[in-house]
């Protein structure tokens, strides 16, 4: 596995070595971390090109246009061909999620060789649903899904359960306040 990782870290420095394209991201060290003034901010900041983010085994190479992401999974072609690997055509995909702002939804033509890669609109991860036009409602489906789920299977086992018997009148409960604790009062009246 350790031989694994630092080959792929080989393969990912040695293709994005002379790469100035990507995602720029702006960012500031000082002040506190809730301070949403900082996010505005102009100086003491520093600016930082992200091409690619590591998600356990898989490997996502990100870029604002379609161009650059061409060029970017050229040169991880050409790296992985040079340090005898090959990229699993049927596995790798495109996932495209365009600015608000864009008018139309065109998914990028990304090649490797002369095959073109395979978009997909549903980034899951984890557990999580990251759509392709932003919005959350595959991910709201999907963790009320879970939970459905999750409390039938709770249902199934302590409900129905024929061992598990319930009193037939409801035990009221004794109501305690935090303060009453304090001052040594246990709620007796």
């Amino acid at each position: 596995m350790l031989l694994f990782v630092s080959q792929g870290t080989c393969v990912l420095n040695y293709a994005l070595r002379d790469i100035d394209r990507g995602i720029y991201i702006k960012y500031r060290l000082d002040g506190s971390l809730f301070d949403l003034r900082r996010l505005s901010a102009k100086t003491k900041t520093v600016e930082r090109l992200v091409t690619e983010a590591l998600f356990a085994d898989d490997c996502a190479l990100m870029s604002h246009t379609e161009a650059d992401l061409q060029l970017i999974v050229n040169k991880f072609a050409e790296a992985s061909r040079l340090f005898g690997l090959t990229i699993s055509l049927g596995k790798t995909e495109v996932f495209y999620q365009p600015s608000p702002a864009s008018p139309e939804h065109h998914p990028p033509t990304i090649l490797i060789g002369d095959t073109a890669l395979k978009t997909f609109e549903h980034f899951k991860y984890l557990g999580s649903v990251i759509s392709s036009d932003g919005s959350l409602d595959r991910e709201i489906s999907a963790r009320i899904g879970k939970a459905s789920q999750a409390l039938g299977r709770l249902r199934t086992r302590v409900m129905n359960h024929k061992k598990l018997v319930s009193p037939a009148t409801p035990v009221p409960m004794k109501e305690h306040y935090l303060h009453d604790d304090i001052i040594g009062n246990d709620g007796l009246p």
